[in-house]
């Protein structure tokens, strides 16, 4: 197999382009996803129950966690490898290949256990059906891992695409029959079998290769570190789905679950296609020996600038929001849901930390922060489930800020950079957040005066947020309006040639 491409000059341009080319394919899969997810979830919430919904989050939270294992931080380790080999290529798949199977087995061994703490026959069933997905992963990962490495995101988008519309189709299809939470669990499987099958044809030549583990130890050796981190944030993450089963039932589950999947369904599908490029991105720079400090401190201004405002749009719109996407019975959703949006605030500071960390190879300070903050979090949200789910609601935002400080000071080391220099580019998205805010909130005043609709009511107030913002950012010269400024060069002369003469 032939090494790395070489790298692009510092000076040049061309990264920079490719970057930015990648975030248009990988920002329109994840409209697209959007788009399908939003659609299938508003069909889903009025197929079933609250407490249906908590049986499948309570089980997808245990196979979250198992994962990560089965992945061993392999997708990392062949992002940021800097000479990948066709033995490093045969070591990967061989150990994902060990992990993912031992994982299946494992979770088919105690899925009677978790049914029987939880007193609940359909977590078995669920349990079962998603350890299928550990068996066939193996044979899709290292290849999109490839994909990814090499920033080809059309064909990335193609896969993901037709991936979403599986997996809508099936769940709300089986809802509709009458399947209840098995609906939820069959999904991934369609999905995850068609990936597959798109992969063999679509993957990179060189992936073409059969496993073994004679080269094993670097990988062992990188995964252990990433993985460790992983499961410690993973676990923290998802804990409270756990503690909420057992203090207030599968309906209270479902409840915290449809609240934080409002403020996911920004996280999964828009979030997430900034992350996907940002680790090849910081890879391919960090091989280059290009300085990485600039290019995070750009980043994540242009990121919080979208991130805080979603956010806040969330906490003053929640339940217009919920009650047009799910229906009157998540209405108990909308209170929850504001509390988080404000708790997770400090979180999209340092949203691009782990993948950078990850990328330059230092995922052992990674691994630092995360047992520091997990204890923290999992103390707060057993204490907070003797008080109320708002309570664990409000712990995120005590987790967060201690994790922003942690990784202030870590990145400062990694980048060489004072923490002050990294983070102020960012302090103008405050602003534009409290202007798009503003408009909202002066739009929702009005709204509610004249007793418009709710339905009509909360696009109104979008679009006014979207103005808010937009004139925001060009009063702030804020990094996101090079951006916009950049693309709208690109498109004006398309339009000119389109325009009649």
């Amino acid at each position: 197999m032939s090494q790395s491409k070489p790298q692009h000059a510092p000076n040049t341009a061309k990264p920079a382009l490719s970057v930015r080319g990648a975030l248009l394919w990988s920002f329109a899969e994840r409209y697209a996803s959007l788009l399908i997810t939003l659609a299938s979830t508003m069909l889903l919430a009025r197929l079933l129950t609250p407490a249906q919904v908590g049986v499948f989050s309570l089980c997808a939270a245990f196979t979250v966690l198992a994962s990560i294992l089965r992945d061993f931080g392999i997708s990392e380790y062949l992002i940021q490898e800097k000479q990948l080999t066709a033995e490093k290529l045969r070591a990967a798949f061989g150990v994902a290949l060990l992990t993912a199977w031992s994982i299946a087995a494992l979770i088919l061994l105690l899925r009677g256990v978790l049914a029987n703490f939880y007193a609940e026959p359909g977590v078995a069933e669920v349990l079962a059906v998603l350890s299928l997905n550990f068996l066939i992963l193996p044979f899709a990962s290292p290849a999109y891992a490839l994909l990814n490495r090499e920033m080809a995101f059309k064909k990335i988008f193609v896969i993901q695409t037709v991936c979403s519309v599986v997996h809508a189709g099936t769940a709300v299809s089986l809802a509709w029959r009458g399947y209840g939470y098995m609906s939820l669990a069959w999904a991934p499987i369609a999905s995850i079998v068609v990936q597959t099958l798109m992969l063999a044809w679509l993957r990179p030549k060189e992936s073409l290769l059969l496993p073994n583990l004679k080269a094993a130890g670097a990988v062992f050796q990188y995964g252990l570190m990433f993985v460790s981190s992983r499961i410690v944030e993973s676990t923290s993450r998802n804990a409270h789905e756990f503690i909420i089963a057992k203090q207030f039932g599968f309906d209270a589950v479902g409840l915290f679950s449809r609240a934080f999947g409002l403020i996911e369904l920004f996280f999964t599908n828009i979030t997430s296609a900034i992350l996907r490029v940002a680790s090849p991105s910081f890879a391919t720079d960090h091989r280059a020996g290009i300085p990485l400090a600039g290019t995070f401190a750009r980043g994540t201004a242009i990121f919080t600038s979208i991130g805080f405002t979603f956010l806040g749009f969330v906490a003053l719109m929640a339940a217009d929001i919920i009650l047009v996407l799910f229906g009157h019975q998540w209405d108990a959703a909308a209170p929850i849901a504001s509390l988080l949006a404000l708790s997770l605030l400090p979180a999209y500071l340092i949203a691009l930390a782990p993948n950078l960390m990850a990328a330059t190879g230092n995922v052992k300070r990674r691994l630092q922060i995360s047992l520091c903050c997990a204890p923290v979090h999992l103390l707060g949200v057993l204490g907070a489930a003797f008080i109320s789910l708002h309570a664990v609601a409000l712990v995120w935002a005590f987790s967060n800020t201690l994790m922003l400080v942690l990784y202030a000071r870590q990145l400062a080391i990694v980048l060489q950079q004072p923490a002050r220099h990294l983070f102020a580019p960012s302090l103008a998205s405050v602003a534009v957040a409290l202007g798009s805010l503003a408009g909202q909130f002066g739009t929702l005043w009005l709204c509610q005066q004249a007793g418009l609709p709710v339905l009509l009511r909360l696009i109104l107030v979008v679009m006014a947020g979207a103005l808010g913002w937009l004139l925001a950012v060009r009063l702030c010269r804020h990094p996101v309006y090079d951006e916009i400024d950049r693309l709208w060069q690109r498109v004006r002369p398309r339009r000119a040639k389109l325009s009649p003469t």
